[in-house]
């Protein structure tokens, strides 16, 4: 995992996410995004949100945001898994994180 930059609490590098494609039962095709981040303390909660539009068609445009945890938590350096799930056209072939600059290829599954 890399280290946070950019003031995000957060750190995760193009290595730190997979992309994989399937089809649903009515024959749609989806992604999953998985990652982990290093997050600078525990109890943040990490979310994919869909930006549009998407500005390159065989592209999925997502950002990757951050909650920041309430109350007392441990200062350490905490790995933090993230996931998201969205309808895609069978043109796509990439996840473009784009607040954080990252590119994920994806994986037929």
């Amino acid at each position: 995992m890399s280290e946070p930059t950019n003031g995000f609490a957060c750190a995760a590098g193009d290595q730190d996410f997979t992309a994989t494609a399937y089809r649903d039962g009515k024959g749609a095709r989806r992604v999953t995004v998985t990652g982990t981040c290093a997050c600078q303390t525990s109890g943040f909660k990490l979310k994919l949100e869909l930006v549009s539009p998407p500005i390159v068609p065989d592209e999925l445009h997502v950002n990757l945001e951050e909650v920041k945890p309430t109350g007392i938590v441990t200062q350490v350096i905490t790995p933090t898994d993230v996931e998201g799930t969205f309808d895609i056209g069978d043109e796509v072939e990439r996840v473009v994180i784009r607040n954080r600059n990252i590119t994920v290829l994806i994986k037929e599954g």
